[in-house]
Parts: structure tokens; C-alpha cells; sequence
């Protein structure tokens, strides 16, 4: 490596680093979805696998906020040769959560676009659909099944 690029790699590794940390605050989709920061909050996306949009709305600690902290949310997902769907996104019964009906996104080259409004900021979000962890997750055996199968490494209630 030249020896003038070494600093300028090193201090793309830090600041890479420190954006996954965030504040000192390492996050982690408890949902199965990712976490994408908005201006004041943190959204965790979620895509269903047979289709269907899910937000949740964390402080930037990742505190759990109500559906509420979001006066709106609307989604929009870009699918290469078809026309874009709008996701029509309501708070659920319970207020803890956004959710929109959809298609199924399995097109990795399609793209997820999330506008909002958080405590009073705007913000816009793209999101390119291979980024989502969602088919790899939905094949994942619950664990009571798993541990009653004797799978390994499978986690037993004591």
C-alpha cells in the first residue's frame, strides 16, 4: 500500500468503526430487521418474507418510543422492470409499531424508501433491499422446536 494512503485508510477504518458504535451505543435489530438512524430516533425496518412492512421507533439509545413519536411514516419500494408500490403504514393496535401491507421483496436490486416525520423532523431514508437479513432469518428454526429435535447448540429451558 502507498505510504500516503496507510493514514487515509486507517482513518476510514475509525470513523467506520465509530459509526457502527454510534454515541458508544453498539445497536442491534432486536426485530430481525436493520437500524437506520433518523435525524432525532433510529427506525428498525423489518420485511416480511410473504410481504408486509413492520417500523419500530427507537431512541438514538435504542430506547423503545410509542408508535406515536412518529406523526408519520410512509414507505415506498422501488422494484427493477415494475411500478413503484406505496405502502400505505398505520401505528398497530397496541401503538408500538408501524405497519404496512406489501408485496414480498426478494428482488435484492429493489430498494425501500421511508419517509417520516419523528418529534416534529422530516427525514428520508433509501434503503436497497440486499441489505435486509429477512430470508436468511425466516429460515431459522425456533428454538423449543430445535431443542426438541436435539438440534446442536440448540438452547434447553432448565
Amino acid at each position: 500500500m502507498n505510504k500516503m494512503l496507510r493514514p487515509l485508510a486507517g482513518a476510514f477504518l475509525l470513523v467506520a468503526g465509530s459509526a457502527a458504535a454510534h454515541n458508544g451505543v453498539i445497536h442491534e435489530a432486536p426485530h430481525g430487521g436493520i437500524l437506520k438512524p433518523v435525524k432525532n430516533a433510529h427506525f428498525e425496518i423489518v420485511l416480511a418474507p410473504a410481504g408486509g412492512v413492520r417500523i419500530y421507533v427507537t431512541d438514538p439509545a435504542g430506547g423503545a418510543l410509542p408508535a406515536s413519536a412518529a406523526s408519520e411514516i410512509s414507505v415506498e419500494i422501488d422494484r427493477p422492470g415494475r411500478k413503484t408500490e406505496y405502502v400505505t403504514m398505520l401505528p398497530d393496535r397496541t401503538g408500538t409499531l408501524w405497519t404496512g401491507a406489501s408485496q414480498p421483496i426478494p428482488d435484492p436490486k429493489s430498494v425501500i424508501r421511508v419517509g417520516s416525520v419523528v418529534r416534529g423532523a422530516s427525514a428520508l431514508i433509501e434503503v436497497p433491499r440486499i441489505q435486509f437479513p429477512v430470508y436468511r432469518k425466516a429460515a431459522a428454526r425456533p428454538a423449543k422446536i430445535a431443542a426438541k429435535a436435539g438440534a446442536p447448540g440448540a438452547k434447553h429451558d432448565h
